[in-house]
């Protein structure tokens, strides 16, 4: 059996596509990563916010809260 040079030209353009499609995947989740980092930031920033105001109502530097520290809302 010989090889045919079509053959070798038709076993390239499948891998060149499985190349494309994983290149296109790796863009993508990098893509969902950086969103994801981005998110995390963002919600790491609301919690040393939340952080900043619970601690000037504990040191009475803010408004009396009206609920109490243990009481669950």
């Amino acid at each position: 059996m010989a090889l045919e040079l079509d053959e070798l030209y038709s076993e390239k353009a499948l891998l060149q596509k499985d190349f494309d499609e994983l290149r296109k995947n790796i863009g993508q989740a990098e893509s969902n990563l950086n969103q994801m980092k981005a998110n995390l930031n963002a919600v790491n920033g609301a919690i040393q916010q939340t952080n900043k105001i619970i601690n000037m109502f504990e040191q009475g530097g803010g408004a009396k809260s009206k609920v109490k520290k243990n009481e669950k809302i």
